[in-house]
């Protein structure tokens, strides 16, 4: 069988050296790099080009999502996984927007994970039950892409990016370097998102990222 290139990014050192064992004892499998954030996770996904980047969702740097966006563009033979233990219905919807190959939880078995490496070079899709559960229904009456008008749902994805790095303390500038962007265009998203979640101040910015799952 060919090779498996993977990518592993997550900031958690203990556990990309566990998920790099747990690969590697799959003969197909080998892992290429590894990254602890999202700005390293680039440049080595990038540089390795792999058939699957396994990334953990909350981590320094870039966020997942817009490591991922940025990479889909240039590298349309890689497959992403998020494999997190965060599973809130915003950011299943972040990730579902971006057409991802899966989303596994980190309280999954090994072998799961493995089996999303395999799935996904096939091109199939792989969820853990929590996600799935998530995908088909929301208060098991609406399904999570159904139109919905509350506030979180008017911000685009960049503009939900800046909202966390915000609510994680980081500053306008620290922000537009974590995401490749100038000063000027981050303060354009931080003023375009709290005109349209109607907030005012940067700690109400913070209350409602938190409220909302998001940090």
């Amino acid at each position: 069988m060919k090779q498996i290139r993977v990518v592993l990014v997550d900031d958690h050192q203990v556990l990309r050296d566990a998920m790099n064992l747990v690969l590697q004892t799959d003969p197909v499998v080998k892992v290429v790099g590894t990254a602890s954030n999202g700005n390293a996770g680039l440049d080595v996904l990038l540089r390795e080009r792999p058939d699957v980047a396994l990334l953990d969702i909350q981590m320094p740097g870039r966020s997942c999502f817009d490591v991922i966006s940025t990479a889909k563009n240039l590298l349309e033979n890689t497959r992403f996984l998020l494999l997190s233990g965060f599973f809130n219905d915003q950011y299943i919807q972040m990730a579902m927007k971006l057409k991802i190959a899966g989303y596994v939880t980190k309280d999954e078995p090994a072998h799961k994970v493995l089996e999303a490496v395999h799935l996904a070079v096939q091109g199939k899709q792989i969820f853990s039950q929590a996600i799935s559960e998530r995908l088909t229904t929301v208060d098991k009456s609406k399904n999570l892409f159904a139109e919905v008008t509350v506030p979180l749902e008017t911000l685009s994805m960049r503009e939900k990016e800046v909202l966390i790095h915000l609510a994680r303390g980081a500053s306008i500038k620290e922000v537009a370097a974590m995401l490749n962007l100038s000063a000027k265009t981050v303060d354009n998203h931080t003023q375009r998102l709290m005109a349209k979640l109607d907030i005012h101040s940067r700690a109400d910015l913070v209350r409602f990222a938190i409220r909302e799952g998001l940090v």
